[in-house]
C-alpha cells in the first residue's frame, strides 16, 4: 500500500512497526470492520484478508493469529501513542475482530474460499454496525507498583488470560521499548495476605526494577 497523506498515522505505523506486524495490523483493521480507517473499501479489505490467510501454514493457523493479536498489542502499547484505555481502541484489541479473524480463518481452512465468503457475509451482514457491542476499556489502578503496599490493579479484565495480557500491556505503555523481562513470580495468598504477580525487569542500560500487580484473589 502507497502511503497517503490522508493517513498520516498509517504511514508512521508502517514506519514503526516491522512488515509483517504491519500487515497484519491492516488485517486486524479488516476483521474489525475498520477497513476505512487503513484506506480501503470493504472489496479490497476482503481481498486482502483472503490473501493473508492463503498465506498461513494450514498446521498452526489458529495460533499464528493469536500471536499476532498478543504482539501487536504490546507494540502498540510501547509506542505510547494515547493513553493506555485509549490506545486499548485499536483493532488488536477489539474481541469483535478476534471472534471475526476466528470464525473467517476456521471457514477458509475447512472450504477455502467458499467458506470464506460465506464467513464474511455472516460476519458483515446488513446492520452488523449497529448492533457493534460497546467494550469497556480495561484500566490498572495503584499507586505506581514498586512494593506490595503500593502495588497495581488490573480492573475490568473479562478473563484470566486477559488480566495477564494487561500486566504486559501497563509494561510497554510505561517503559515503552526501553526495557527488558526478567523471571516473573505469582504469591500464593495466605492469612487475609494478598496474592501478587510481580515482574521483575530491567530498565535499561541496566536499572532492575520490580513491579507488583495485586491479584483479584
Amino acid at each position: 500500500m502507497e502511503d497517503s497523506p490522508r493517513f498520516p498515522e498509517l504511514a508512521d505505523l508502517c514506519r514503526n512497526l516491522t512488515q509483517i506486524e504491519f500487515i497484519w495490523f491492516l488485517g486486524w483493521n479488516i476483521a474489525d470492520g475498520r477497513w476505512g480507517r487503513i484506506g480501503l473499501d470493504v472489496t479490497a479489505g476482503r481481498g486482502l484478508l483472503l490473501d493473508l490467510f492463503s498465506k498461513l501454514q494450514d498446521g498452526g493457523c489458529l495460533e499464528v493469529i493469536k500471536e499476532s493479536s498478543g504482539r501487536l498489542q504490546q507494540r502498540l502499547m510501547s509506542l505510547q501513542r494515547g493513553t493506555f484505555e485509549e490506545i486499548q481502541q485499536e483493532s488488536p484489541f477489539s474481541r469483535l475482530a478476534q471472534h471475526n479473524m476466528e470464525s473467517l480463518l476456521r471457514a477458509w481452512k475447512k472450504d477455502r474460499e467458499a467458506g470464506f465468503a460465506l464467513a464474511w457475509e455472516t460476519a458483515f451482514r446488513v446492520g452488523w454496525e449497529a448492533a457493534r457491542e460497546a467494550q469497556d476499556q480495561i484500566q490498572i489502578i495503584g499507586e505506581g507498583g514498586d512494593c506490595e503496599e503500593r502495588a497495581l490493579e488490573v480492573k475490568g479484565a473479562p478473563d484470566r488470560h486477559t488480566r495477564v495480557a494487561a500486566e504486559w500491556w501497563y509494561l510497554y505503555r510505561t517503559f515503552g521499548n526501553n526495557w527488558t523481562p526478567g523471571m516473573h513470580f505469582t504469591t500464593v495468598p495466605n492469612a487475609g495476605r494478598a496474592g501478587f504477580s510481580v515482574h521483575n525487569i530491567t530498565v535499561l542500560p541496566n536499572a532492575q526494577r520490580r513491579v507488583y500487580f495485586r491479584l483479584p484473589w
